[in-house]
């Protein structure tokens, strides 16, 4: 009962995230789109108020003109001048403003002003955006929908997590790749590159876990070659997708050759470099070549279990804080089993020292 409501804690939070997200980029895209539509009435509209000022027509004219175009003349323009928001274009000489879904054409002449109102053009609000938009959203409910009753479908403990990973990966890359594209078209630089890097960690993570999937489900199949151990300690700290890598010192790492599949050994160091930065005091961690060993050292408190107990997928610590799933060591084990390498831990003047012992 605890693992069903883990993952169904779990997967609301993702839900509820990539939702704000969704919300964060349509606003924007929204009135982007919104200004889209009125640009060609809008570019007529200048046409008209530079007609007028070229032309230098008295106020009597500039109303017999306009009249004779359709628009209205406004007898109490204060009202709507007060009412209006902030004009859709200002120019010398003229205001563009809309109100309950007409347009306004403010005249600003050196000798006087009118107002004056479109009665053959309406505003045009496209709500297309805004159906696709809940088409999404409603896809969104219905996915978690599918996903929650799955899980409580499922009887057993390792079937429910591969479950809940099969499904959240499959079902989330198409509303990832959609909101990816829909930020695209955020007009703010600033905002517009968070959303993309917070989307694109996403597809990252969906990517990880499918092979966490796959190595927890024994159906995975390295491909090995040979690399520096500079480059696949250089791999996982790319992957933990960091804004600063201060906190990461790595001494008298060589290029000596190893032959690991790169992606899943680095995947391993990710781990340990991972849990080494959470679980620190310092929030740092030093990653240093001892002869035929890689160690990762980190100040903090030494594990209530022996390091044997933390190969065990979905151990008893995953109570404690910032836990995750309990496959963390679990995973690391299992890669360098597959490697033909194995993990030592030493806890030294209040050091943990996790230690990746390679092949000779």
């Amino acid at each position: 009962m605890k693992l069903i409501f883990s993952l169904k804690a779990k997967i609301t939070v993702v839900f509820v995230f990539l939702f704000i997200l969704l919300i964060l980029a349509a606003v924007p895209f929204y009135h982007m789109q919104l200004m889209k539509t009125n640009e060609n009435a809008i570019r007529n509209y200048e046409r008209l108020a530079m007609h007028v000022k070229k032309e230098r027509l008295a106020e009597d004219k500039v109303i017999e003109y306009f009249q004779n175009l359709g628009f209205k003349k406004v007898e109490n323009p204060e009202q709507i001048l007060g009412s209006a928001r902030k004009p859709m274009l200002a120019r010398e000489g003229f205001e563009l403003l809309s109100l309950n879904d007409s347009y306004f054409l403010h005249i600003r002449a050196p000798h006087f002003r009118v107002l004056f109102q479109d009665r053959t053009n309406k505003v045009q609000r496209s709500y297309i955006d805004l159906f696709v938009i809940l088409f999404v959203v409603l896809l969104f409910i219905f996915i978690y929908y599918l996903i929650i009753k799955n899980i409580n479908a499922t009887e057993h403990q390792l079937k429910s997590r591969q479950l809940f990973l099969r499904t959240v990966m499959h079902e989330l890359k198409t509303p990832i790749a959609k909101g990816r594209i829909i930020s695209e078209l955020i007009d703010d630089t600033k905002q517009k590159n968070r959303i993309i890097t917070i989307f694109e960690k996403l597809n990252f993570l969906i990517d990880d876990f499918a092979k966490v999937e796959q190595i927890v489900s024994k159906n995975y199949n390295p491909t090995i070659y040979s690399h520096t151990l500079a480059s696949t300690i250089e791999k996982a700290i790319e992957m933990l997708m960091l804004e600063n890598s201060d906190n990461i010192l790595c001494e008298n790492i060589s290029d000596k050759k190893i032959n690991v599949d790169l992606d899943l050994f680095a995947m391993a160091l990710k781990n340990l470099i991972d849990n080494g930065l959470k679980y620190s005091i310092d929030t740092k961690i030093i990653i240093k070549e001892e002869q035929h060993q890689l160690h990762f050292i980190s100040l903090g408190d030494e594990l209530k279990n022996p390091i044997h107990a933390y190969f065990k997928p979905f151990h008893n610590d995953t109570k404690l804080k910032n836990h995750g799933m309990g496959l963390g060591l679990y995973i690391v084990n299992t890669i360098l089993q597959l490697h033909g390498m194995h993990l030592e831990y030493e806890y030294l003047e209040k050091r943990n020292i996790f230690k990746v012992v390679l092949k000779k």
